[in-house]
């Protein structure tokens, strides 16, 4: 049995690739308190191991696989990428900038101190940032280079052991130092730092109905009571009085009367009304008695995701994006949630509208779809790709990454995976505007991106072979100590950048380093211990904008080593 399957997977090499990500999976998944090895990282330990066996695995299988994932990488990232450029994010962008470029330079240093080749600098610059992107790309640089088979082979083999040893001490080591180093430097109480921006932000105001999460939006049904408020007022006028309620159907006498803002509410009527829950308390005394009626409260509703595409709202704030919609009357809906790159963002009425942002609201059929036509467009749930358009901008960029140029007597070129980046973040940017061309459903971009960075770390790890381990044992300790300094140096540098020339309030700040890192654990964790969504604030612009600064780092690493 055992003759059989070591004679298959020599054979068929196919079945080692599938049996690597299958296995790094399941180990990926292991969790030793909170943290856990991932699934990248699983499979190419996986590969590494099976690999001991002698196999020979299509070089190119590499590639493709990630093609795929850094495709998903730009499409996703697209929109915030090109809407990240402008005035209002400049410090976001400046910090991913600023920790990107020491992050380079540490990984150039312990090339200098250490004398390591080219593929132990980018697999040291890979697992200590713990962004994969950098070893993709990386490979195509080597692929590029004028050596032989044997020695790119080898290069390849060493890219993969240090990005092993170094990515353990990257993923831990980052958590722990945004999560509790990084507030003790700045001598910030997470829960406080984090109260003080929601206040900043414009939790203590007194909004309307559409700045307020929907649990605490509630449907009541009263009957105006003889004398009241209520009693011979319009419903316009009536609601112009209580902020926190609108009225949504009448019935009189039996009668069902859909909402008419000019209607006179009369004694008797029974109102369906949306209402704020802590304004609960005061329905009776405005409106009348609450009673059991199905009938008032069965009113149509639809909850629909909003993209925003407006440019009239881009870069407004949630206060004064509601001011705008509420000059033409009530609105009759209300905001459940509003996230920006999957990430959910704090519903306080300074938090800043981008492009590409999606609104959940609840409300009246109608006034939802009104609002929808001003905001931007309703994302529909369809759940089928434009294949076409994604394999042609796969093959528009890598033919773009395979153009050459030359900076003085030097040439230069963007590789495949540089080249495939920069076209998927062209056509999602263009997705986010015109959805009929290019969809690609979230679950779609997590497939090709899950799938397609843990098939390639897979391959890494068989193509590595058995002399992975002598390499392991000659410079193991040196990617270690190289490692450590990789992965704290960056976030330190940019941690006192942030705070005291970008004067980044804290939560922000701590946001932005992760995202800066493309490590959305370290994030998870602030949020975790501050009780907060505001670090979200900063992450997503500064992912963006590391996705791809973090990329070109890999053919540079290449080029200056082994150039």
């Amino acid at each position: 049995m055992q003759e059989f399957i070591l004679h298959a997977l020599r054979t068929d090499p196919e079945i080692a690739v599938f049996l690597a990500i299958a296995l790094g999976v399941f180990i990926g998944r292991i969790r030793i308190g909170s943290f856990h090895l991932g699934s990248v990282a699983g499979a190419l330990l996986m590969g590494l191991l099976i690999g001991q066996i002698g196999l020979e695995v299509p070089a190119g299988l590499k590639s493709v696989f990630f093609v795929m994932f850094i495709y998903a990488v730009g499409f996703k990232s697209g929109p915030e990428f090109f809407g990240s450029l402008n005035r209002g994010t400049l410090k976001l962008v400046l910090l991913s900038v600023v920790l990107c470029a020491t992050a380079l330079g540490a990984i150039l240093l312990m090339y200098s101190v250490f004398d390591f080749d080219a593929g132990f600098t980018a697999g040291l610059g890979a697992g200590a940032l713990t962004d994969t992107a950098i070893m993709g790309t990386a490979t195509s640089a080597i692929n590029q280079l004028t050596i032989d088979a044997a020695a790119k082979a080898q290069l390849n083999s060493h890219m993969a052991i240090a990005y092993a040893i170094t990515y353990l001490f990257g993923t831990i080591g980052l958590i722990v130092f945004v999560g509790s180093i990084a507030p003790k430097l700045l001598g910030v109480n997470l829960r406080e730092s984090a109260r003080e921006l929601e206040l900043e932000l414009g939790i203590a105001k007194e909004e309307e109905a559409i700045t307020v999460p929907y649990t605490r939006i509630v449907v009541r049904a009263h009957q105006v009571a003889s004398n009241g408020q209520a009693d011979g007022q319009r419903i316009v006028d009536f609601e112009k009085l209580h902020d926190s309620l609108t009225v949504e159907r009448v019935v009189r006498a039996g009668q069902i009367i859909e909402r008419d803002e000019h209607f006179v509410l009369m004694a008797g009527d029974v109102v369906g009304v949306y209402a704020l829950r802590d304004a609960v308390g005061t329905l009776s005394h405005w409106v009348g008695p609450e009673i059991d009626h199905p009938e008032s409260l069965s009113f149509p509703t639809r909850e629909v995701d909003i993209v925003l595409t407006s440019a009239e709202f881009a870069g407004k704030t949630i206060h004064e994006a509601k001011t705008r919609l509420a000059s033409d009357g009530r609105l009759g809906c209300f905001v459940n949630t509003i996230s920006r790159q999957g990430y959910e963002l704090p519903l306080l009425p300074n938090t800043v509208l981008r492009r590409g942002d999606v609104l959940t609201l609840t409300g009246r059929t109608a006034s939802v779809e009104a609002i929808a036509k001003r905001l931007g467009r309703i994302r529909k749930n369809n759940y089928k790709s434009d294949i076409a358009m994604h394999t042609l901008g796969m093959v528009l960029g890598s033919l773009l990454g395979l153009l050459s140029t030359h900076v003085g007597m030097i040439p230069v070129e963007l590789g495949i995976g540089g080249g495939v980046l920069v076209a998927a973040l062209v056509i999602g940017w263009y997705n986010s505007r015109h959805p009929e061309i290019g969809a690609l459903p979230p679950a779609a971009q997590w497939a090709f991106s899950e799938f397609g960075l843990t098939a390639f770390g897979a391959v890494v790890g068989l193509l590595a072979g058995p002399a992975a381990f002598a390499a392991m044992k000659e410079q193991g300790l040196a990617l270690l100590l190289s490692g450590a300094v990789v992965t704290i140096l960056p976030p330190l540098v940019a941690l006192y950048f942030g705070r005291y020339v970008l004067r980044l309030h804290p939560m922000i700040l701590f946001g932005a380093l992760a995202g800066a890192q493309t490590e959305a654990a370290s994030m998870n964790k602030i949020i975790e211990q501050s009780g907060s969504n505001t670090p979200v604030i900063g992450f997503t612009v500064c992912y963006a904008i590391s996705n791809v600064l973090l990329a070109v780092c890999g053919p540079i690493i290449i080029f200056v080593v082994a150039g």
